[in-house]
């Protein structure tokens, strides 16, 4: 029995240390792209941005993303861009940037360098943790 929860504790380490390693891949990856890339030709210098990814179909998007990127449009106002990016009419984009799902929002510091990724839904609460350490 004490193997098997060795093993599985081994695993779980190992799945988290990929996933880091993959979230960093992916931030090295997208920093790259940024400076050319035509998702960010308007974007504001001095201004962090949310590059949100999304789709029609995408449910979880329209049920709690967009409510959460509500959230922080109301409250942060001009001290945040949040660019939309639908994946089905710009696949291109969506390969740039490493897109695999649906949501996932690039949190970008003010002067458009990619700091964070979140696959997935993430809330108002985390995207402000994110936009807060980027604006310092």
């Amino acid at each position: 029995m004490p193997e098997r929860l060795l093993i599985v504790l081994a695993l779980v380490v190992v799945g988290i240390g990929v996933y880091i390693a993959y979230t960093r891949y992916c931030l090295w990856q997208a920093a790259k792209t940024a400076p050319t890339d035509a998702l960010l030709t308007h974007l504001k210098r001095g201004v962090p941005a949310i590059l949100y990814f999304t789709m029609p179909s995408c449910i979880p998007c329209k049920t709690q993303q967009v409510p959460a990127l509500n959230e922080i449009a109301a409250e942060l106002g001009e001290l945040v861009q949040i660019i939309r990016v639908d994946v089905s009419e710009d696949l291109a984009a969506a390969e740039r940037w490493g897109i695999l799902s649906v949501p996932t929002t690039y949190i970008l510091d003010a002067h458009g360098k990619p700091r964070d990724v979140n696959y997935g839904v993430a809330d108002a609460d985390k995207l402000k943790r994110q936009l807060k350490a980027v604006s310092v």
